[in-house]
């Protein structure tokens, strides 16, 4: 795989991408595919992880590190839903103007928590992307909060919100938090995030407050629109999925108001068969590619 390295900025910040294609089989006619990192991803996971799997098959992948990330520009590791919704649509502008000069279309897919993102972002470059594809996000924060939480977690939590923000309010300095205090993870992903997700270079991350008060806002199935009338959509998801419950892409799927497609992996949770060789991650990965063909 050739890796082709580029800088671009976002908010004035300089931001780490790469071109990804395969020496052997490069296809001018096919779109090229943004593949965005979900939460606390790094473009050296999973955007390279799809570029290994499309490439072959002909495709140009693009990925990235949202500020903060990787040797992206940005405060460390901060999380804010908003800004890296705005990271996405300059990566779009990026690879548009690429595409545009190869004549081609373009794919904004979204994994994670980046699922929902880049229904955020389209709304903001509308017209510059050619179809979406959302695999194993979530589009109602707070409804998967509840899922995740039980009713009285969900209750503890906004307690504990509620208490730091007065803390905040009176001069309290800002501390760091455990993300996975805000954003729950399932004991499956757990294990991944802490036996794989670990090995790559620079993983780790800090949050805090600001974080939960992004997260919880973040509700991309409310906001859609006329603008999303003419644009297909793949909703890709794991049909065991503990962490966002299939209820979430069941929910999109119901309320999308253009071309749609439903694909639910079988025995596939969150993320557990995130890897190269996994038959679950060929099969997920091949359907993506095969629909891509078809629709875009």
């Amino acid at each position: 795989m050739i890796e082709q390295k580029i800088k671009f900025y976002s908010d004035g910040l300089q931001l780490d991408g790469a071109f990804f294609t395969d020496e052997s089989n490069n296809d001018p006619s096919l779109p090229i595919v943004i593949a965005c990192s979900g939460f606390t991803g790094q473009k050296n996971i999973h955007p390279e992880r799809y570029a290994r799997a499309w490439t072959p098959k002909g495709f140009t992948v693009f990925g990235f590190d949202y500020r903060g990330f990787g040797e992206s520009e940005g405060t460390r590791e901060r999380v804010i839903l908003e800004e890296q919704v705005r990271d996405i649509a300059n990566a779009v502008a990026i690879v548009r103007q690429r595409a545009d000069e190869e004549g081609r279309k373009v794919v904004l897919a979204g994994w994670g928590m980046a699922g929902g993102l880049i229904l955020d972002a389209y709304r903001i470059c509308e017209g510059q992307v050619d179809g979406l594809v959302a695999m194993n996000g979530f589009f109602d924060a707070v409804r998967v909060q509840k899922a995740l939480r039980g009713e009285h977690g969900w209750k503890a939590f906004k307690q504990f919100m509620a208490e730091e923000r007065l803390r905040l309010a009176l001069g309290g300095e800002q501390k760091g938090i455990d993300p996975f205090e805000i954003y729950p993870l399932d004991p499956v992903s757990r294990e991944y995030v802490y036996t794989e997700l670990v090995k790559a270079p620079g993983y780790g991350v800090t949050s805090d407050f600001d974080f939960a008060d992004s997260l919880i806002s973040f509700k991309p199935e409310a906001h859609l629109d006329e603008r999303f009338s003419s644009v297909p959509l793949l909703i890709a998801h794991g049909a065991e999925n503990d962490l966002h419950p299939v209820t979430e892409p069941k929910s999109l799927y119901a309320a999308y108001p253009g071309p749609k497609s439903l694909f639910l992996l079988a025995n596939g949770g969150h993320t557990e068969w995130m890897l190269d060789d996994d038959p679950r991650f060929i099969e997920f990965s091949g359907h993506i590619a095969n629909w891509i063909v078809d629709n875009v």
